[in-house]
């Protein structure tokens, strides 16, 4: 059936008053009411294997399924103590590296070369080997301590088994409080969701291999994603930079210098302006306490000329630093893009979550061959009046 010019006129004029359009990137995008921590972050199954012909090695432990966090921001491959210990990983004797993060730095045991193996964590079977797609042999990140008797022994997914490949994050499960999952996908895979816009990514390298207190062998490593031209605005100021797309990162935060820039703090870092949270921060390194700022406006460029605009984004004030091997200085990250814009978020009130704001959208994508971050908005999403 063909629908007359004024029969299609009426139509869009119905789905535009409803919010049922799917959102081209033709105009800015304008979001709000996310708030400051992420509900979760992104999951996926692992199964490490010395050998990916398992089925004829008769080592039933290392089979054993564990999640790991898929993380963007990490470089390497991380192992907690425990699961290393559990799966009965060796470890090279004399091997040591050192690692960055938003904790500072921190040094790792070096693992023997291992198969890293990565399912769905929306899959139905993970004990299914079947379904598993193997990556390296590598070497591996290993803690040095257990994570005591009040923390959960976490495992990393970073980068080295991104690169190449597409990943895809179902955000919209977390608005009904479903698990953030995550999937590492071939190209061409018809299951790939189609992106309503896009935004670029450069890969940069945040590792120094070259460290004097590295002693090898060393763990695998890749470079992680980027965001240029990041900008946010306050109070009639504004500030630009180049951001970290940090999966694993439950806060956005912004260094004190780009904070200074639009009056949140002062030269020392202390607030000038309204705090809106505090909360712990890390991963890599220690644990330490931030504070974080409403601003009126975040603006992230999209492919096509417009912008993504998020409306009263909340988000910490953190210097991260890392040895840039390129400046042959140490440098400070502008920004830090996490998961609470990625997915649902709580607003935190003493450490406790007050309100949760649901994502805009339904899938993430990222796609590491194109270096691509990919957008999928939900239906019947209204947005919100510049």
């Amino acid at each position: 059936m063909r629908l007359t010019k004024k029969a299609l006129t009426v139509l869009l004029a119905i789905l535009i008053s409803s919010g049922q359009f799917c959102f081209a990137a033709k105009q800015d995008l304008i979001f709000s009411g996310i708030y400051e921590a992420a509900l979760d972050l992104p999951r996926i199954y692992f199964l490490i294997k010395r050998d990916t012909d398992s089925r004829s090695s008769n080592r039933q432990q290392e089979m054993k399924v564990h999640y790991a966090f898929l993380d963007t921001g990490a470089s390497g491959i991380l192992l907690s103590n425990e699961t290393a210990e559990g799966l009965g990983v060796k470890l090279d004797a004399n091997a040591r590296y050192v690692d960055v993060g938003v904790g500072g730095t921190e040094y790792f045991k070096v693992s023997e070369p291992l198969n890293i193996c990565l399912a769905s964590f929306a899959s139905q079977n993970p004990e299914n080997q079947n379904i598993y797609k193997c990556f390296g042999p590598w070497r591996v990140q290993v803690k040095r301590e257990s994570a005591g008797l009040l923390s959960e022994p976490i495992d990393v997914i970073g980068m080295p088994a991104m690169v190449g490949n597409v990943v895809v994050l179902n955000s919209g499960a977390t608005n009904s409080l479903g698990y953030f999952a995550a999937d590492i996908k071939k190209e061409n895979d018809p299951k790939i969701p189609k992106m309503d816009f896009k935004v670029a990514l450069q890969l940069k390298k945040f590792t120094n291999p070259k460290d004097k207190r590295n002693v090898g062998p060393l763990p695998v490593s890749g470079n992680n994603p980027v965001i240029d031209r990041v900008v946010v605005s306050f109070n009639g100021r504004r500030s630009e930079g180049s951001w970290l797309l940090d999966t694993g990162a439950t806060v956005s935060m912004i260094s004190t210098r780009q904070a200074k820039k639009l009056g949140l703090v002062n030269q020392n870092g202390q607030p000038l302006a309204k705090v809106a949270f505090s909360v712990p921060v890390g991963g890599i390194g220690q644990m330490t306490m931030i504070n974080g700022f409403e601003v009126d406006r975040m603006t992230i460029p999209m492919m096509g000329g417009y912008n993504i605009i998020f409306k009263n984004a909340r988000i910490g004030v953190h210097d991260i630093k890392y040895f840039d091997v390129e400046k042959k200085t140490e440098v400070v990250i502008d920004g830090i893009l996490g998961s609470n814009f990625l997915c649902a978020s709580a607003k935190m009130d003493n450490l406790l979550p007050s309100d949760i704001g649901e994502t805009p959208f339904e899938n993430i994508v990222i796609d590491l061959r194109e270096n691509t971050l990919g957008f999928d908005v939900r239906d019947n999403l209204q947005q919100p009046q510049k």
